[in-house]
């Protein structure tokens, strides 16, 4: 199981596991794309196996492209990790205080966002694909966790994972004026095309929404791995179509 960590401490783990070409499936975590679902398992619990947990203590989402989010506790440890239709009914975002959970979200080409509060001890897993994106789902999250649970935004720790580039992600008129009518000036994550086409760099509006929220800059990571590019180490939806997905997952411990 090939993982690529970001914040490895005596207080979270966290990371994103890779396409494998010599992993079953490709190394899929997803139960809710084409495969073998006996086959995803066993590399979920090959990745349960490599952190040292029990698919028992993962929390996941029936994500649905939206932008609801969801406090997990120590009631719903287990709940997707089995069975997709098990887990947090439709929702694309998961945070929690309870040390031990591991949150994990599923993606190929949409971006993954990861937020730890070191004060308060909370974690957040995203997913944003362009449509949560122009729902403001980042944005969302942040200001329920500074209003309900008293977090600071200066505090937060944000990764951004790897997910498809600008220079890769092209879009229409429909999704232009989607992200036109944003609640901030989102002009400069809009290269033009022509008249009927742009490039839209949907990690840069994420790190926008960061920043809005109070998020300092210096604590906004951002990876740079664009998953449409032809590499083995990435799942591309725009690429391949049928295709497996990452998992970005974040733990207390």
């Amino acid at each position: 199981m090939k993982l690529k960590p970001w914040m490895n401490n005596s207080y979270i783990l966290s990371g994103t596991t890779l396409r494998d070409p010599h992993e079953k499936e490709n190394g899929n975590m997803a139960l809710h794309v084409p495969g073998n679902k006996d086959n995803i398992l066993e590399n979920r619990k090959a990745f349960g196996k490599e952190i040292g947990k029990d698919l028992s203590d993962c929390v996941f989402a029936c994500q649905t492209h939206s932008d609801h989010f969801y406090k997990v506790e120590n009631k719903d440890k287990g709940k997707g990790s089995l069975h997709y239709e098990d887990g947090i009914a439709d929702c694309d975002a998961l945070y929690t205080t309870e040390k031990g959970i591991v949150l994990g979200v599923f993606h190929a080409d949409c971006v993954p966002v990861l937020l730890y509060d070191p004060i308060t001890s909370l974690v957040a897993a995203i997913h944003s694909g362009w449509q949560g994106t122009v729902k403001e789902i980042t944005s969302k999250v942040v200001s329920h966790i500074i209003q309900t649970e008293g977090v600071d935004p200066a505090n937060l720790q944000a990764y951004i994972g790897c997910a498809i580039e600008k220079n890769s992600l092209e879009i229409g008129m429909d999704v232009i004026e989607k992200v036109q009518a944003m609640s901030f000036d989102t002009s400069s994550y809009l290269i033009r095309k022509n008249e009927d086409k742009a490039y839209m760099d949907n990690k840069g509006l994420n790190m926008q929404m960061l920043l809005n929220a109070g998020v300092l800059a210096e604590n906004i990571h951002i990876d740079r791995n664009d998953t449409f590019q032809e590499n083995d180490a990435f799942f591309s939806y725009r690429r391949d179509h049928n295709c497996g997905r990452h998992m970005t997952y974040i733990m207390l411990k």
